[in-house]
């Protein structure tokens, strides 16, 4: 992929990595400033997020919130009032997990009742994207999941909430497209370090890549880098957790 392909294949999320707001900020200006795909905050930064839309929007970059992330534990209650509060500020789609407890539990219809009352109030002002968990379930579980989103008339997917809850693999895209490619669009997100991999990936099926090193991966300079031994972070040179 060339490198302005790369960039408008990422999605950011800024509200990571316990910074400040200087520094979301700067995450989200550079998202605009190099048209990323979608920026991606959390439902106390939408007015930050849809001001500094106003101000650098560039036509192309989609604004984005998470509900429920990462776990989906949130009450449909409140994932219902959190869609609406997405609805009202504008913001043109959210992440939402699943309720993976209860998926994971054998209770298919409390999961697939949460999601459907989340999509019902986005009532096709927004677009729901729902969180996977690809990385941690059998495959016959991805079926039924991915079954659940199209029954909803969902059309895209998120693989996994990524931090560092697994490593997503190229044979796992070939098989959700395989089996769903016609249907869903598949957004990566889950240890996808480096441009081979990313390369690879779109060429099984990946649409766009949820990444927090998503300059380096689109020759754009250095990220934010979060040492875990240290328990500190700044901009400076890529290290890949062991």
């Amino acid at each position: 992929m060339y490198d302005s392909e790369m960039y408008e294949c990422s999605v950011i999320s800024p509200f990571l990595s316990f910074y400040g707001n200087d520094v979301i900020e700067k995450e989200i200006i550079d998202g605009y400033r190099h048209r990323v795909r979608s920026i991606i905050v959390e439902p106390y930064q939408i007015p930050m997020l849809m001001e500094m839309h106003k101000k650098y929007g560039n036509g192309f970059t989609r604004t984005a919130m998470t509900i429920g992330y990462p776990y989906g534990g949130q009450t449909t209650e409140m994932k219902v009032k959190l869609m609406r509060y997405a609805v009202e500020w504008g913001v043109y789609e959210v992440n939402v997990g699943i309720d993976i407890s209860a998926m994971l539990s054998g209770d298919y219809d409390r999961c697939y009742q949460d999601l459907k009352a989340v999509v019902d109030a986005a009532g096709g002002k927004c677009t729901v994207v729902p969180i996977s968990w690809v990385i941690k379930v059998p495959l016959e579980m991805v079926d039924r999941i991915c079954n659940m989103y199209v029954d909803l008339g969902l059309t895209a997917m998120k693989t996994s909430p990524g931090l560092h809850h697994g490593d997503m693999k190229v044979e796992h895209v070939e098989y959700i497209y395989r089996h769903f490619g016609d249907k869903l669009e598949i957004e990566i997100a889950g240890r996808c370090r480096t441009r081979e991999k990313a390369e690879l990936m779109k060429a099984a099926g990946a649409s766009v890549f949820h990444i927090s090193s998503w300059r380096r991966m689109c020759a754009g300079g250095q990220d934010i880098q979060w040492d875990f031994e240290t328990k500190t972070g700044g901009y400076g040179e890529y290290k890949d957790r062991l």
